[in-house]
């Protein structure tokens, strides 16, 4: 029976005796019918069987004797302990405290990794579900979304999925309210809704066939969509509502308890069969790098996901050698490495803000070890106080193991209360930490203080207790008695543990302050340095043309219409459309003709309106901005920014000279124009190159619209409303903001980040130093005698001061250097973890060493000037 199993049965023993005594009786009687069997006479036998079932019983009582010992032991050690822990509140709160607020801050982190990352998906055997993906090993890239092309090679030659299917995602407009709405769309292929596992309320699922073109366009809602717009009317089911400018029939309303938001931008409000038109089926070297979507499969029933990856990677080197002209790295035609796998749905869709938590799941770890060192500080202290007791408990017979089951079940008790405390504060630390976080890094499903959260804090609590009860434990029940009671005579001296412990938790508290400190000095840095454009007074919206608006016109100009009625708005400035509002990194790749520099160059690509640059007040430095005559027909041309105009043509104007860009639909030669100035995006240190075209020799149909109003003047966002339903009565307008809203966003992610881990080095930093303050108060008053002495035969202050302080500050001095090397390895991690984070430069670790030193002396001035202003006399006296 089980240790737990027989603790139980302390507390059923009237039944317990009764099942027992059947049991003996069961053994008597087979014993008896064995030996007979044996050819033992009856007497015998019985005699013999009363013999074994005696040994039984006894073995049974020594056993549960041992047992209720053990027990009853570890009560007495609780009640020790307790009595102990209450004879001195005030250390004793302040220990819970501490690794109570260690122990909270780690089960709230917990909880959002729980809920992002490992509970499961709310789908049917979310186990049996994967993720199709692409790699490449030369670009070392992986977790790229498939090409239809790719899709329908693995759907035709599987083996091992149960379905297969892919979506993607957009914004459409829906018509037939009292204005046009914007709606976020999925585009799926037919099965796509039944391998999830989906179910509807009302109508039916997508069916087979339904992707092909020419089919009746048909629509699925989800419930809340149904309810916000169509007020829950069941006679939904069969109407027609218009997307884009064409007309859907409803055919379905999906369950209310199905939701797919997972590594989208926002939730999926209504889904729609994606036509697999040869524009996105057929494989050509133009357009199958852009037709990507998000695959997914079902693994059929027992199928491991190492043999279904095993298929799709022969697939997909079936594909690279059958069309080597695609899988090539541009004209030099290196391989590139292309190959295709999968991994579990889980890990695909709630990925987003893995690394985000895990950086702060290592930060809150990292505080629970200072909490933990600072409670086996106080752990060791009042052990060291306790020396008589443990040398008369020794010298009575108390074994080693005793002494530690002693020390270890304080531990135990300090932990459990610290654990308490820990979920009570998490309660609502939960709330207060969601809030800080910006929706990309919190889980889609709401964190709970649920079973696996809860045994997360149990065994963190015992590791805990563990932690910081071994080491006063191991280390205060390895002396022999007489020399305990000699340690205790003479009053103590050095302990390397305890100075160990200080340096530990130097080292940790500084690297905290370096991180956060990093990530503060960047977010700064970045906001104080020149962006290249001026974002004030410029508002924002986002927009997807009309397919009824531009009937017979190109979007280029369709935008230019819209452009102008709003320039005709009182208080309006200048207005431009861009298909993004700023340009980026680079991602496009370029080649200059005739020059021998292949393709790989990158540069971001921005099609913009001729007013951009004027709206964005950004600089021209050479040539000429677009112009109303920059159209479909006339000479593509386009516009540099000074890095790319500096990289390659030094020295010399590119005005005039040719750049070619692609692959796919944005294959074009154009010829250079302009030259403007760099466009810091927001969240790097520095410009890339940038190249921009027209938006009037260009086809993009969502776009963002900019309008810079003039100093003073008002600008209503129904005003451009109105200005663009003058042109287009449907045309949605969506995700109205201000472009100072728009960067002061793109910082919300590290300027939490970096709240959370200064909260967390200011938590750390205040452990270390109480657990300096405490160290040393301890020594200065166990010392006490002897500085007495020494002031009394003349020994000068400095000469106190290095004996009461000279150890820690070293060891302090030690951990700071040792915390030095690891924060700059941090730093390293945090700048791959998120965008926008420096260098470590030089001046922030010595700022933040030179403030942790200063607080470290004056934890430890505090209690030295206290035990040095006491007078010699009267300490000689008492001892």
């Amino acid at each position: 029976m089980s240790l737990i199993g027989r603790f139980v049965n302390l507390w059923r023993r009237s039944s317990l005796e009764r099942e027992f005594d059947d049991e003996l009786q069961f053994h008597f009687d087979m014993r008896v019918d064995a030996n007979q069997r044996a050819g033992i006479p009856r007497a015998d036998a019985e005699a013999e069987a009363r013999r074994h079932v005696a040994r039984l019983r006894a073995r049974e009582g020594m056993r549960d004797a041992r047992i209720i010992l053990w027990l009853d032991e570890l009560a007495r050690d609780l009640r020790h302990g307790a009595r102990r822990f209450a004879n001195d509140p005030g250390t004793t709160a302040l220990a819970i405290i501490t690794l109570s607020l260690g122990i909270g801050a780690n089960t709230v982190i917990f909880s959002l990794l729980h809920a992002a990352l490992f509970r499961p998906l709310p789908f049917p055997d979310p186990d049996r579900l994967v993720s199709l993906f692409d790699g490449s090993r030369i670009q070392a890239t992986s977790g790229v979304p498939p090409t239809v092309p790719e899709w329908i090679d693995v759907r035709d030659g599987r083996h091992r999925f149960e379905g297969l299917s892919f979506y993607d995602t957009r914004d459409v407009q829906l018509t037939g309210g009292t204005e046009p709405a914007r709606a976020f769309a999925a585009r799926a292929e037919a099965s796509f809704l039944s391998v999830l596992g989906a179910r509807t309320q009302l109508g039916r699922l997508f069916v087979a066939g339904e992707n092909d073109p020419g089919r009746d366009r048909v629509v699925v809602l989800t419930d809340g969509l149904w309810h916000r717009t169509f007020g829950a009317d069941p006679k939904v089911i069969g109407s027609t509502i218009r997307l884009n400018g064409a007309g859907y029939n409803v055919v379905g309303v999906l369950a209310a308890d199905f939701a797919f938001d997972y590594q989208v931008p926002e939730p999926i409000e209504l889904f729609i069969p994606f036509t697999m038109s040869t524009t996105y089926t057929s494989r050509d070297a133009d357009f199958t790098s852009i037709r990507r979507v998000s695959a997914i499969a079902r693994l059929q029933p027992g199928v491991r996901i190492e043999d279904a990856d095993h298929d799709v990677k022969a697939i997909g080197e079936t594909i690279a050698k059958a069309h080597p002209e695609l899988y090539r790295r541009g004209t030099d035609g290196q391989d590139i490495g292309f190959y295709m796998g999968i991994e579990p749905l889980q890990s695909a869709l709630t990925g987003r803000g893995r690394p985000v938590l895990l950086l702060l799941f290592g930060a809150v770890t990292l505080v629970l070890m200072v909490a933990c060192v600072n409670t086996a500080q106080f752990l060791m202290a009042r052990a060291i106080e306790r020396r008589p007791e443990v040398a008369i408990r020794m010298a009575l017979g108390a074994g080693r193991a005793r002494l530690l089951r002693q020390f270890l079940a304080e531990a135990l008790l300090l932990g459990g209360v610290s654990a308490v405390a820990g979920v009570l504060q998490a309660t609502w630390l939960m709330p207060a930490m969601i809030a800080t976080l910006p929706s990309r890094m919190t889980p889609r499903s709401t964190p709970q203080l649920d079973l696996p959260v809860l045994a997360f804090t149990a065994i963190l609590a015992l590791i805990a207790a563990l932690l910081f009860g071994l080491l006063p434990a191991w280390q205060f029940s390895r002396a022999t008695a007489l020399r305990r009671m000699e340690q205790y005579a003479i009053g103590g001296g050095r302990s390397r543990p305890r100075q160990a412990l200080i340096a530990f938790e130097v080292g940790v508290s500084i690297v905290l302050l370096v991180v956060a400190g990093l990530l503060f000095q960047s977010i700064s840095e970045l906001q104080q340095s020149p962006a290249g454009y001026s974002s004030d007074d410029v508002t924002l919206l986002r927009i997807r043309a009309s397919s009824t608006g531009a009937a017979g016109m190109t979007t280029g100009d369709l935008y230019a219409r819209y452009l102008d009625r709003i320039a005709q708005i009182p208080g309006v400035a200048s207005a431009a459309v861009a298909d993004g509002p700023l340009a980026g990194a680079g991602g496009i790749e370029f080649t200059i003709p005739g020059r021998q520099n292949g393709p790989q160059q990158l540069t971001s690509y921005r099609i913009v309106s001729p007013g951009y640059f004027s709206t964005l007040q950004i600089p021209v430095l050479d040539g000429r901005v677009f112009s109303a005559e920059d159209t479909i027909g006339h000479t593509p041309v386009a516009i540099i920014n000074e890095e790319l105009a500096r990289r390659y043509w030094p020295g010399e104007s590119p005005i005039g000279r040719t750049i070619r860009t692609g692959p796919g639909p944005r294959l074009a030669t154009m010829t250079i124009i302009g030259v403007v100035g760099n466009v810091r995006p927001v969240l790097l240190a520095a410009s890339s190159p940038q190249l921009y075209v027209s938006s009037l020799q260009q086809s993009e149909p969502s776009i963002v619209m900019l309008v810079r109003k003039s100093p003073g003047a008002t600008v209503s966002a129904d005003a451009i409303k109105q200005a663009v339903w003058s042109v287009v009565p449907e045309q949605p307008l969506f995700d109205i903001r201000t472009m100072n809203d728009l960067v002061d966003r793109q910082f919300a992610e590290p300027r939490a980040v970096g709240r959370l881990l200064a909260a967390f080095a200011t938590l750390g930093l205040a452990m270390s130093t109480m657990g300096i303050y405490m160290i040393v108060t301890y020594l200065t008053s166990r010392r006490s005698k002897e500085v007495a002495l020494r002031r009394a035969v003349g020994a000068q202050p400095g000469d106190v001061l290095s004996l009461l302080a000279g150890q820690t500050l070293r060891w302090s001095i030690g951990g700071l250097a040792i915390g030095i090397i690891a924060a700059i390895a941090a730093s390293r991690a945090l700048r791959s973890t998120l965008i926008g984070v420096m260098a470590l430069e030089p001046q922030t670790v010595i700022a933040m060493s030179a403030f942790y030193l200063i607080v470290i002396v004056v934890a430890m001035a505090v209690p030295i000037l206290r035990a040095m202003r006491l007078d010699p006399a009267v300490v000689l006296r008492a001892e």
